[in-house]
């Protein structure tokens, strides 16, 4: 299973600190932040990457299909 993640249907709203707040209890980060376009705005995406297998396998299972800052999210 992935060490990094990805998160899809992420709100405009949602920060870089929002995503490493949410996704910090499964393990520790190596990298995680919201994909943005040349001009800064938000790609509506978001990657995370973790120091091991198993806490990107439980961040998917725990968060996938969930709300965040009001839009449900894709994670995998």
């Amino acid at each position: 299973m992935p060490k990094r993640i990805f998160i899809g249907g992420i709100s405009v709203a949602t920060t870089d600190t929002t995503i490493q707040s949410t996704f910090a209890p499964f393990g520790t980060l190596v990298e995680a932040a919201v994909d943005r376009n040349l001009s800064g705005g938000s790609l509506g995406t978001a990657h995370v990457e973790y120091t091991t297998e198993q806490a990107g396998t439980d961040a998917i299972a725990a968060k996938n299909g969930t709300v965040l800052d009001g839009a449900t999210i894709t994670v995998s």
